[in-house]
């Protein structure tokens, strides 16, 4: 099975849909922890990504690259 590959806008959008779950009136706690656990999760992904693209960034700028 092919492993799709992360994209950071995705998870921006699952983690307002996670929000939005949380926000809801009828959420029940197990659900909300649920959301948590997994909106941290997306989250240190999401800075994982950010941390890799910046460092790129400041390599390139290093190099003379492209910017």
């Amino acid at each position: 099975m092919a492993k799709t590959k992360f994209q950071i806008e995705d998870a921006y959008r699952e983690l307002d849909q996670l929000i939005a779950h949380l926000e809801a009136e009828d959420t029940s706690l197990s659900e909300a922890f649920n959301d948590y656990k997994k909106g941290m999760k997306l989250l240190e992904k999401c800075q994982s990504t950010l941390d890799t693209i910046e460092k790129e960034v400041i390599l390139l700028k290093e190099e003379g690259g492209i910017l």
